[in-house]
């Protein structure tokens, strides 16, 4: 067998430590030497390296235990962040996250949508001031991401389906105009999706179903976001729910986005909070509603699962008034509704929460960075799972 290059073995070795500093609180040379089976000065070396760079950082002295007290080290996660921007109709919201997916800095503003020029200018001035903020505080941004509410084009660079915001056509190229950073485009299902992973380690086959005021749907497999080659997978809420029923915003009739949608739960004049305040005094209209409203979440539930046979993830704005007897209630719904009868699967709430669309979309540019970092190609990562794997080149992000 051949030998590995010396560049490759440097490589490798960097790799490795990277890898294991990221996914261990604190670490020795000592633990290195041992967990690793590298030698103490090609640690010591490489020790340096890393924390020239920024990587990793000298922690606390351990407790001495007779002789010379061992030095920590531990991994920077602000040595990179990274912004995730939601557009909505009377609300931008930022967030930055850090190399652990960790909300370090989020900003809010009451900012009307509007598709021109002006507003994008406008958001586009807001984000450099933030990522400037971001940048004085913690570490240099790799890039902005945007949570889009609609289709995009297979490149991701073009909403071609944007009927919710009335942004169909618009490009990524008008959405950051004004932008310093690189910038990209996820759908916004997709990108909770990639959140629901980065938090909870145990997924591997899902549907994600967000019961927001225009529902929404992912689709996870192999512990991985598919969103599929036209980047459209997981678009539950278009699916023929009762036909020729209610009018969507899609321009059909009776999707399952006009029935499951929680603003078909309050009245004239009530807010979707004050829906469910009353509810839980057992008001008899407010629970018929109620149980209407679940039996067509659940019938869309159990069609998807007709196809895609795995666990269920609910979240969205609804996703917050539920409880765990809501959700029990759920799924015995789902069940009978099952072809099979028998049907074994975990239903549960989302484990994200407000902010996992603009975390999600900011992982699209911490992932693949620590993909660089670390050596990952495939599969999770030690300290928690990878979302899914986006090409970026990296060359461009100080690797």
């Amino acid at each position: 067998m051949r030998a590995m290059p010396s560049t490759a073995v440097k490589a490798h070795n960097r790799s490795a430590m990277a890898q294991y500093l990221y996914g261990h609180s604190h670490v020795t040379k000592q633990e290195l030497e041992r967990e690793l089976g590298l030698s103490l000065p090609t640690i010591t070396q490489n020790l340096h390296a890393l924390e020239d760079d920024g990587l990793i950082r000298k922690g606390e002295l351990q407790d001495s235990t007779g002789g010379r007290k061992a030095q920590n080290y531990e991994f920077n996660p602000d040595h990179r962040t990274a912004i995730g921007v939601v557009m909505r109709s009377n609300e931008l919201r930022l967030c930055a996250i850090n190399l652990y997916g960790n909300v370090i800095e989020k900003r809010n503003d009451a900012l009307p949508y509007r598709n021109t020029n002006v507003y994008y200018q406008r958001i586009g001035g807001i984000i450099n001031n933030f990522a400037a903020d971001v940048e004085k505080k913690h570490g240099k941004v790799l890039g902005v991401s945007f949570a889009i509410q609609g289709i995009l084009s297979p490149d991701a660079t073009t909403i071609i389906f944007g009927t919710i915001m009335g942004n169909t056509g618009l490009t990524l190229e008008t959405i950051s105009q004004s932008v310093h950073y690189p910038c990209m485009m996820i759908h916004d299902s997709d990108a909770s999706a990639m959140a629901e992973l980065w938090f909870d380690s145990t997924l591997t086959d899902a549907v994600c179903v967000y019961l927001e005021r225009r529902p929404g749907g992912a689709v996870i497999a192999g512990g991985k976001l598919y969103q599929g080659p036209n980047q459209c997978n997981g678009a539950i809420e278009h699916m023929t729910l009762i036909p020729g029923g209610k009018p969507c915003h899609c321009g059909r009739r009776g999707c399952m986005a006009a029935y499951c949608s929680p603003e078909n739960l309050p009245e004239d004049y009530e807010s979707i909070p004050g829906f469910f305040s009353v509810l839980e005094q057992g008001e008899t209209h407010h629970r018929e509603r109620m149980n209407d409203w679940l039996d067509h979440v659940a019938l869309a539930i159990a069609n998807v699962r007709c196809v895609i046979c795995a666990d269920v993830v609910i979240g969205g704005e609804a996703a917050l008034y539920l409880d765990h007897d809501n959700i029990a209630d759920l799924q015995r719904r789902v069940t009978a509704l099952s072809v099979f009868g028998t049907d074994h699967f975990t239903l549960r709430l989302s484990r994200s929460d407000e902010n996992s669309g603009a975390i999600g979309a900011a992982m699209q540019f911490t992932d693949p960075y620590m993909d660089a970092l670390c050596g990952w190609n495939t599969g999770p990562h030690p300290s928690s799972p990878a979302p899914t794997r986006t090409k970026i080149d990296t060359a461009t992000m100080g690797v």
